[in-house]
């Protein structure tokens, strides 16, 4: 099985095509990265250099279709800007068919604000991009900004009302149309957990994990890339996510407490946990 990887590649903070090139191996399937931007370390550490990509997104579209490529799923990450997701969006209708499972993680913000490349015209082309998916993993912020809503209001909803809100806005983004929706990083009544809500053809769950409370680079991307390399090779929405929630919680136990959150979870010793 083959993944195209639409993502930025960092040098440091185990994040984005790291993440999706070192997950999808050990589970098996082949990862074709599409870089869009390399950077020395993830934008949340204090200084780093940044090289956009973005025109390289058209050329390798051509390049594969002349190649006749085809992907078993595609994976989308970070975006840098509008343009670069409008290439994202063409590359994903050039090759998504009846046999591709499309995951879209609308990277555009957390704790109730957007990002600095946040921009209403992004916004608008990544909304484009999750009508095209199967699969979307907003986390709480996003979920929200893709629905239109106010961030403010409905993040200081807790416990049942929360949960309601997230299955209605979770059904407003696509779950009404057969979308699979996970939402991540839900604050849950405990302090110590985390929440996933994860809604498949109408019935949904929450799925709890324990929680040190410290937020690590790259989380997100880790859930994703395990989520749909568990999907595509035959789990369930629920069972993928679960295994993604515990991958992430026995790498969260396993980093150091002097590690930086910037540099990411110590997961490469679980990886043998995804090997299906």
């Amino acid at each position: 099985m083959k993944v195209a990887a639409i993502n930025d590649l960092s040098g440091f903070g185990k994040c984005s095509l790291v993440v999706d090139m070192t997950v999808l191996s050990a589970m098996g399937i082949q990862c074709c990265p599409v870089p869009t931007a390399v950077l020395s370390a993830q934008t949340g550490y204090p200084s780093f250099y940044s090289k956009d990509l973005t025109g390289i997104i058209p050329e390798y579209t051509r390049e594969w279709k002349k190649q006749s490529e085809t992907f078993e799923g595609i994976i989308t990450g970070f975006m840098m800007s509008q343009t670069q997701a409008l290439n994202s969006l063409d590359f994903i209708r050039q090759f998504k068919t009846d046999n591709t499972t499309v995951l879209v993680d609308p990277v555009l913000g957390d704790d109730g604000k957007t990002y600095k490349n946040f921009s209403v015209d992004l916004l608008h082309t990544i909304r484009e991009m999750t009508k095209e998916a199967d699969i979307i993993t907003p986390n709480l912020t996003e979920l929200i900004l893709l629905a239109g809503e106010d961030p403010e209001t409905i993040m200081k909803l807790k416990s049942e009302k929360l949960i309601s809100e997230i299955s209605r806005l979770s059904m407003l983004i696509g779950g009404d149309q057969g979308k699979i929706i996970t939402v991540t990083g839900i604050p849950m009544e405990d302090d110590d957990e985390v929440g996933n809500y994860i809604l498949e053809n109408g019935v949904s769950r929450l799925i709890s994990s324990k929680s040190n409370r410290v937020h690590y680079s790259g989380t997100g991307d880790l859930f994703a890339a395990v989520f749909l390399g568990a999907f595509i090779s035959g789990k369930s929405a629920f069972d993928a996510a679960d295994l993604a929630s515990r991958f992430i919680y026995t790498s969260v136990k396993d980093t150091s407490p002097a590690t930086s959150p910037n540099a990411g979870v110590e997961y490469e010793k679980n990886l043998k946990m995804l090997i299906l």
